[in-house]
C-alpha cells in the first residue's frame, strides 16, 4: 500500500481585529500525519507548527463562520511554501517527503534498541 498523507489544522486559531473585520485568523497549528499499512503493521509519523499566516491583503476576507478546514490548510500550506522560498524551512512536498523516508526507515531499520543487560530480569 502507499503512503497517505494528510494535513489538518488544529481548531484553536487565533485570531484579531484588523483593517475593519473581526476574527481574522492570523496563526494556526498544522498537522502532518503520514502513514502506511503493510499487512498488519502500521508505519506512521506525524509532525506539527504553528505558522503566522499572511494577513497584510484581507481584501478576499472570509468571515470567521464561514471558514473551513480545507481553506485554511490551503491557507498554511502557501505560507510553508513561502518561507522555504525565503529559505526559511521547507516547503510542503519537503515535508512529505521526508515523511516517507521516515517509514521506509520503520519498515527497514538499520540500527535496533536493546534493553541493557542490567535490566533484564529473570524468573526462576
Amino acid at each position: 500500500m502507499a503512503i497517505t498523507h494528510s494535513w489538518t489544522i488544529d481548531p484553536d486559531l487565533k485570531t484579531k481585529d484588523q483593517g475593519g473585520q473581526i476574527d481574522v485568523v492570523y496563526s494556526v497549528v498544522w498537522r502532518l500525519t503520514s502513514s502506511e499499512t503493510v499487512g498488519e503493521k502500521i508505519y506512521s509519523i506525524c509532525s506539527s507548527n504553528q505558522i503566522s499566516l499572511n494577513i497584510d491583503d484581507i481584501s478576499a476576507f472570509t468571515d470567521f463562520s464561514d471558514l473551513t478546514e480545507a481553506q485554511i490548510i490551503g491557507w498554511a500550506k502557501a505560507k510553508i511554501d513561502a518561507n522555504a522560498l525565503e529559505g526559511l524551512g521547507v516547503d510542503c512536498d519537503e515535508w512529505e517527503a521526508g515523511h516517507e523516508r521516515n517509514i521506509s526507515k520503520q519498515k527497514t531499520p538499520s540500527m535496533q534498541v536493546k534493553i541493557a543487560p542490567w535490566m533484564i530480569t529473570t524468573e526462576e
